[in-house]
């Protein structure tokens, strides 16, 4: 069934702009389809499209209003932005793989430096196709995207609520910080994760990947002051596309 992001639900519902064209182009429907409709909270509802015209779409709600479900964990991941265009596939395999925010950062060894008028419009990009695997995957839910943020100042912000992980042990108090670190030939990702699944507390994880070139001695250093554990994903050098994707399909395996 078709599957359709809107800001609230209610008994009859006007569809428009772009996804009233989506719907009436892209994916063909006609008067009398039913459709998945979630709001930005992730309640879904069942509605039934009862008229068109040449910019809403009108239709009814046909079932009960489900309330979103809390999730069992919650997972960031953040990520130094790559060249080209590579971020555009990074949100939208992070979304299928059920991220819950995307942090885009800047760092040492970035070379993608975007000046306001650029950051404004990859953002809106972001969020485009963001909402687009999330209808396409049937997620409840779209992840938030953060501002591009220089990675020493997200990480002074985020400070407050990391939590340590020391000699084998997660102390419990804060999210769980992971950096993936080609350089670590000791912690194994999935042995750190086997360990935190057991412990006693609410999952909060955030995965930060770096560029190309990966992070400068200073950042590792910055990174593991403010709690960050480096971890490995392997013997070889993986592209940081790829390692972001690697990384968070062993999280969801791991803590599933």
């Amino acid at each position: 069934m078709k599957r359709i992001f809107l800001d609230q639900l209610s008994e009859n519902v006007e569809i428009t702009g772009k996804d009233a064209n989506h719907l009436a182009n892209s994916l063909r429907a006609k008067k009398g389809d039913k459709i998945i409709a979630v709001d930005k909270f992730g309640n879904t509802a069942t509605l039934e499209l009862t008229k068109f015209d040449s910019e809403k779409i009108y239709a009814k709600c046909i079932s009960e209003i489900t309330k979103a479900e809390i999730g069992e964990k919650k997972i960031t991941l953040a990520d130094c932005l790559p060249k080209q265009n590579k971020f555009d596939d990074i949100v939208e395999k992070a979304t299928e793989l059920g991220i819950n925010k995307l942090q885009p950062l800047i760092s040492d060894r970035t070379i993608a430096r975007p000046g306001n008028f650029r950051a404004k419009t990859k953002l809106e990009r972001w969020n485009r196709i963001a909402k687009e695997a999330a209808e396409q995957c049937a997620r409840d839910t779209i992840p938030e995207i953060g501002e591009i943020t220089e990675i020493l100042n997200w990480l002074e912000e985020i400070a407050p609520n990391i939590g340590r992980f020391k000699n084998g042990k997660f102390n419990c108090q804060g999210a769980l910080l992971l950096f993936c670190n080609e350089r670590e030939t000791s912690e194994n990702l999935s042995e750190i994760l086997t360990e935190y699944k057991n412990c006693n507390c609410e999952k909060n994880i955030i995965i930060l990947i770096g560029p190309e070139g990966g992070f400068s001695d200073r950042e590792v250093r910055e990174i593991k002051n403010f709690g960050g554990v480096s971890v490995s994903l392997g013997k070889t050098i993986l592209k940081t596309d790829t390692a972001a994707i690697s990384a968070l399909a062993i999280v969801q395996y791991e803590l599933s």
